[in-house]
């Protein structure tokens, strides 16, 4: 239970219009969706498990928790169903098939969430509500939470300052743990997948339950990968190859230095008191050892002599604790939060089974702590929420290179959110403050750099607000809209940085000049949903003010580009389209698309990271079954993704002008299957499922692959997955 919105066929304790009924079918996700569904059921089409009943779905990493159909917000919910039965083993793979959402790939480790061209310091990662840091300055830094230890993911597109801050400039993902079951003694699932491509074996098993009054929630998961593998297709790197071959990869078939091991844990108890309220201490870790394959000749010997790689040791710990009571009329959830996150890399071309070399050592504890009211009806408002935040951030950079240095980052935020419907209409209104300091520290810093040792203290304050509404034209037809202001601080990083940065084979220097980034982000969509359709269109512009991005200087050290943080105006504009119709009781047939530009508004250079435009349609089957074959589904979908050019200056956009590879790409189609059903053996449901990923082998560069400068994106990937129930 999270306040006063939960599963199960019960009363959500706010006053629902007709217009939030249009939207019941519009905000869960298309992998949620199965053959004949209504509102309350989710199924998971082609490769999730039997239905479940569930009732309204609870949404609280939305600007006010309720469900994602009361949301003038685009707000969507991924079960961990689907993100199992996907067979995904991080959070981009997990979110990437939403619309206007997409991923940052290296290799099967890392899979950073990109929503609506946005991605890394600009969108802000929550743990149950509270914003967490992994060090996300880096293209290739992953978050530190595993998908297989939460309950669901939350996803909401926009400016979402209002209630989370820096960093939430273009939305925010809300990682929810799995809830206690308070009252059943034990419930669990027991996991065991393998991955075809980089022969990957994840094993892992979570349980819950209580007594009524003291509960628990605990699981563990292992995660070994071996090297990914591609079309094995002709290289001609080294020698510099002849002109029409410059395109070509410097490395195809089984990539060395891509392989990772991961062990990742989450453990809760729980206490329930006379009064009904909850109260939980929680603790997880994430632990991650990988290579990452790097461009020649970005190591220590020359091309000629191979593949080289590079090691990296990330390890997070967290400690939750969270309260939910009711006084005054109010639902209060207090929050303390202990973060600690260690970063750890070796020097370009010491790969991990060398062992740590000191080469940079970033490490950091975070505090957070939060207070929320939400509240009933008041001066003539159907209710709210309102609250405090603060967070203190203490960073102290080991390694013989700086990179990120040391120092302090501290933010103390008030906030209210508030909402009242007007007959058909439900209007939503938020306002923040902010008060933001950043300082780097030499005294923190074992090798400071010259803009360290001067650094002074930043200060930034900041109003956010945003003004939504939702309106019901029809039973089945609404339109919502949305306008919010956001805002972004710049990090230690941006400002101090000064370093080889081996991830993404460039010297990176800060710029301590730097200003808050602002935003105004303006969405607009029409949704339509009856029994057999339901449709989402959706367009939206950003601007930004001083938007923070890397400018190449023309300049090199030890033969890598050196790139410098610089700010100008930007906007991005794009459209999102979603259509699902139900053609029987067992097949659905969908089809996804977005479009995103962005450019900077003094010279429309384009922004880095974008997306390449998309098309995806696709199918699910759930036909009727009767004995041993039990719950059959199946799925189909193909996608297409547009050619694209590298933008200046971004991350591996040197790999256009070297002789081997490309930072722009080919357009290309992806074919994706799906496979799975629910048999009973000796009486215990156990879900089987099949997940291939590039059918066809397909010989491609994704654009947001990280490795497309010099290797080819992953062939086919066969994911096999077994989950038992207790």
């Amino acid at each position: 239970m999270r306040g006063n919105y939960q599963y199960g066929p019960v009363a959500v304790q706010r006053p629902w219009r007709r217009s939030a009924v249009c939207l019941a079918l519009l905000c869960v996700p298309v992998s949620a969706w199965a053959a004949g569904s209504d509102v309350d059921t989710l199924a998971l089409p082609g490769q999730g498990a039997e239905q479940q009943e569930l009732g309204p779905i609870s949404v609280t990493g939305a600007p006010l928790p309720g469900s994602p159909l009361s949301q003038a917000a685009d707000v969507d919910v991924v079960e961990s169903d689907a993100i199992e039965a996907k067979g995904a083993s991080n959070l981009g793979e997990a979110v990437e098939d939403l619309a206007g959402v997409d991923s940052i790939s290296t290799g099967n480790s890392v899979g950073k969430p990109v929503i609506r061209g946005l991605s890394g310091e600009r969108i802000k990662i929550l743990s149950d509500g509270v914003g967490v840091d992994h060090q996300q300055f880096g293209v290739r830094h992953m978050p530190t939470t595993d998908t297989f230890l939460v309950d669901r993911v939350e996803v909401v597109r926009g400016a979402s300052s209002v209630l989370y801050g820096s960093s939430a400039l273009g939305g925010a993902i809300n990682l929810l743990p799995p809830e206690i079951a308070w009252d059943t003694p034990v419930e669990g699932e027991a996991l065991t997948r393998y991955s075809t491509n980089n022969d990957q074996w994840d094993t892992g098993i979570k349980a819950t339950g209580g007594n009524g009054r003291f509960g628990y929630a605990a699981g563990l998961i292992r995660r070994s990968a071996g090297d990914i593998e591609t079309p094995d297709e002709t290289t001609y790197f080294p020698p510099p190859p002849a002109e029409r071959y410059r395109d070509a990869p410097a490395y195809t078939g089984k990539l060395g230095y891509t392989d990772f091991d991961q062990v990742n844990g989450d453990f809760a108890l729980g206490y329930r008191d006379d009064d009904g309220g909850e109260w939980t201490a929680r603790y997880s870790r994430f632990n991650d050892e990988h290579n990452f394959l790097l461009p020649p000749p970005a190591g220590t010997r020359p091309p000629s002599a191979g593949e080289e790689g590079i090691g990296q040791y990330i390890d997070n710990e967290q400690v939750e604790l969270a309260g939910n009571k009711q006084a005054g009329g109010i639902t209060w959830k207090p929050k303390l939060v202990w973060q600690n996150n260690r970063r750890r890399s070796n020097a370009a071309g010491t790969p991990r089974a060398a062992g740590f070399d000191d080469a940079i050592d970033i490490e950091f504890d975070q505090y957070t702590a939060r207070l929320e009211g939400q509240h009933g009806p008041v001066l003539g408002l159907d209710g709210g929420t309102v609250g405090i935040e603060y967070v203190t951030k203490d960073q102290v950079s080991r390694g013989t290179t700086q990179l990120s240095p040391g120092g302090t980052v501290d933010n103390a935020a008030i906030f209210a959110f508030e909402e009242k419907g007007i007959g058909d209409l439900l209007l939503q209104a938020g306002l923040r403050y902010d008060h933001h300091e950043v300082e780097g520290e030499a005294s923190k810093t074992a090798n400071p750099s010259q803009s360290v040792i001067d650094a002074e203290k930043q200060t930034y304050d900041v109003i956010t607000g945003s003004l939504g509404g939702i309106y019901s034209l029809t039973q089945q037809l609404s339109v919502a809209a949305n306008v919010g202001r956001g805002f972004r601080a710049p990090s230690l990083f941006e400002l101090y940085v000064a370093g080889q940065h081996g991830g993404v084979a460039a010297f990176q220097q800060g710029n301590a000049d730097l200003d808050e980034e602002t935003s105004l982000n303006t969405d607009l969509s029409l949704r339509w949903a009856s029994d057999t359709l339901r449709a989402k269109a959706t367009v939206y512009r950003n601007a930004i003010d001083d938007y923070i991005f890397l400018q190449d200087t023309g300049r090199a050290v030890n033969g890598l580009p050196v790139l410098e943080n610089a700010q100008a105006d930007a906007v991005l504009t794009g459209a999102e389209l979603s259509i699902e119709k139900d053609v029987n009781a067992w097949m659905t047939l969908s089809l996804a698309a977005e479009t995103v530009n962005g450019e900077r508004r003094d010279n429309d250079d384009e922004l880095p990271l974008l997306p390449a435009d998309n098309v995806r349609v696709g199918a699910q089957f759930k036909p009727a079954s009767e004995g041993w074959l039990r719950d059959p589904r199946a799925s189909v979908s193909v996608r297409y993704y547009a050619s694209k050019d590298a933008a200046p200056g971004e991350p591996f956009a040197q790999f256009d002008n070297a002789p081997f590879g490309s930072a722009s790409t080919d357009d290309y189609y992806l074919v994706d299957l799906g496979a799975g059903f629910s048999p009973q053996i000796g009486g215990q449901t156990v879900h089987l499922d099949m997940a291939i990923h590039n059918l066809l082998d397909e010989d491609y560069r994704g654009f947001l692959d990280t490795y497309k400068g010099y290797a080819l994106s992953p062939g086919r990937d066969v994911r096999l997955t077994a989950r038992l129930p207790f």
